[in-house]
């Protein structure tokens, strides 16, 4: 290869920065409006064929490239232009403590701001939240977070399951998926069979019924046992379905206290309790 035709490192990594930049850009928009990880899991979200780990696995190996390339960029290909241009900047913006106090400033206002939640920063995270839980409304969430990972047998004990594991497999196997055993998780028969976790589940409480609470019907001044009683599932077994969602509660303590103590509102904690013990 003549000296015309060499390889051209300057036009590589000039090019594979911009690639890189626009692959961080684009995924970090996607990762910014994606549902969240136990719903995207939950209902098999992908978009563009990528689920969202995969999409997470893009921005990192894309944002390690960058910083690669970046370097490579800075102290290989043009580190005399690059240190030369440094010390004629900082010779230069010395005589300008204004506009560098404002940059450092802005650093500062950028990760403080972040850090102790103020606005705008605090709405623009806000805004991802909001977009990221419209997905769980539209798509449906787990029975508990990140449910996927249960085992058959682990499954079972739920209160909105409550059934031995075996009868589980046996389910599965009626409906003509492959199962082995009740080890297994609902990921791993949903990888093996091609399915979403979301329609085994409906498969192995297809048919149950539970008539749930009502807004209307003065839970608040109701025990948490006799709300379990009501929905048909043994009262720790709520308690420790609200658990697991971060919500401390005991079998005999009133809902609206229940409510109160962990910042919710009546008709989100009925709304909670009829998600988790709901017989599809």
């Amino acid at each position: 290869m003549s000296a015309n035709q060499s390889f051209k490192w300057r036009v590589f990594i000039s090019a594979g920065l911009a690639l890189a930049f626009l692959v961080m850009l684009v995924s970090g928009l996607v990762l910014y409006i994606s549902p969240p990880g136990r719903v995207a899991n939950w209902t098999d979200w992908n978009l563009f064929g990528l689920s969202k780990r995969g999409w997470q696995n893009q921005h990192v190996m894309f944002g390690f490239a960058f910083i690669v390339l970046s370097i490579f960029h800075l102290f290989v290909i043009n580190w005399k232009a690059f240190l030369s241009y440094i010390k004629s900047k900082a010779s230069k913006d010395l005589n300008h403590p204004a506009e560098l106090a404002a940059s450092l400033i802005l650093f500062v206002a950028l990760a403080v701001g972040t850090f102790w939640h103020l606005p705008p920063f605090e709405q623009i995270i806000a805004l991802g939240d909001r977009l990221s839980g419209s997905w769980e409304r539209k798509t449906g969430a787990p029975p508990v977070p990140h449910a996927e990972a249960l085992s058959l047998d682990e499954l079972g004990k739920l209160p909105q399951v409550g059934e031995p594991g075996s009868e589980l497999l046996k389910k599965l196997q009626a409906a003509g998926l492959k199962a082995r055993d009740t080890k297994q998780t609902l990921l791993e028969i949903a990888s093996e069979n091609g399915e979403q976790v979301q329609r085994l589940y409906d498969i192995l409480v297809a048919g149950k019924r539970s008539g749930g609470l009502t807004e209307d019907g003065g839970w608040g001044r109701k025990t948490l046992g006799e709300a379990a009683e009501a929905c048909g599932v043994a009262p720790l077994a709520l308690q420790q379905a609200l658990k697991q969602q971060g919500i401390e509660a005991t079998p005999d303590e009133r809902l609206s206290e229940i409510a109160s103590k962990n910042g919710l509102k009546m008709p989100e904690l009925i709304q909670r309790i009829n998600a988790m013990t709901e017989k599809r």
